[in-house]
């Protein structure tokens, strides 16, 4: 069994976003007072928990985007992640165009 890495607890939180406005077209946007809020704490395996949209639906395994961009992000900056423990809270609405898969890789 994997030793977790000790690190300090954090969260992130992200914004829904909406673009398209006006004559700004893609160019200009609005974050809203909606927000995803990702917990990340060590572990011994990679454990995702979806509480709010998405529970139920999202993956809660390697294939979630959340977990797949935090891997990216490490593998450009030439290292790997430790085990994680991921826990979401999501407020933005999935597929309502209000920026969710964006704030997923944010958070990531």
């Amino acid at each position: 069994m994997a030793t977790a890495v000790n690190f300090e607890p954090f969260t992130i939180s992200v914004p829904a976003t909406t673009a398209n406005l006006g004559p700004g077209f893609d160019c200009l946007g609005l974050a809203l007072d909606l927000w995803n809020h990702v917990g990340v704490s060590p572990s011994t395996s990679l454990e995702i928990t979806i509480e709010g949209e998405g529970a139920g639906h999202l993956p809660i395994n390697s294939r979630n985007l959340v977990y797949r961009s935090a891997v990216r992000a490490a593998r450009e900056i030439g290292t790997t992640l430790p085990p994680l423990r991921l826990e979401m809270k999501n407020a933005i609405p999935l597929t309502r165009g209000l920026g969710s898969s964006a704030a997923a890789t944010v958070a990531g």
